[in-house]
């Protein structure tokens, strides 16, 4: 009965039916500003444990797309460690995300080296993408035409390991799953 979630939610995806805080999955662009909001922790982050155990469990080599902030959620743990374990887990191995956002960067800097001056709005945020295209969709051509870096290295671990594998990506940004989802 707080209505934080309700008030600070940037894309007005949330109501109060029957008591309870609602999210409308057509508005929700995945920020997971309501999940942090949230005193009572009465929304939470879908759990993709089963799906990445299932992706495992297919027969198919599975690579760890894992965002750069592993570092803070796994303090002392090193490199190779952490690769360790992915192994230990099933993994055939484990790529850092940041080689993608690598080649989105390097992308963005050529187009932006030989663009028309203007205002140009990054990929790389798939909340941000999502907001911009539903509510602002007079910007979206405003946003540059690359794939968000999660995606690009999922394009590049495909091009290294061919098409049949599997990829799980590990990291702290909630709208991944929407983007991924559709992916």
């Amino acid at each position: 009965d707080c209505y934080k979630c309700v008030r600070r939610c940037p894309a007005k995806a949330i109501r109060v039916s029957d008591g309870h805080a609602k999210v409308a999955p057509e508005l929700c662009v995945a920020c997971g500003t309501c999940v942090a909001a949230c005193p009572a922790k009465a929304k939470i982050i879908r759990n993709d444990l089963g799906r990445a155990k299932l992706l495992l469990s297919n027969g198919h080599p599975v690579y760890l797309s894992l965002a750069p902030s592993w570092v803070g959620a796994f303090s002392g743990v090193s490199a190779a460690q952490l690769a360790v374990a992915a192994r230990r887990l099933g993994f055939a191995g484990v790529s850092e995300t940041a080689l993608g956002a690598q080649e989105v960067s390097a992308a963005t800097a050529a187009l932006l080296r030989d663009a028309a001056p203007g205002v140009y709005l990054s990929s790389a945020c798939p909340a941000a993408v999502d907001y911009v295209r539903r509510f602002m969709p007079l910007f979206s051509a405003a946003i540059t035409p690359f794939a968000s870096p999660m995606l690009a290295h999922a394009a590049l671990l495909r091009s290294l390991y061919g098409n049949a594998i599997g990829i799980v990506f590990a990291g702290p940004c909630v709208a991944k799953k929407n983007e991924s989802d559709r992916h």
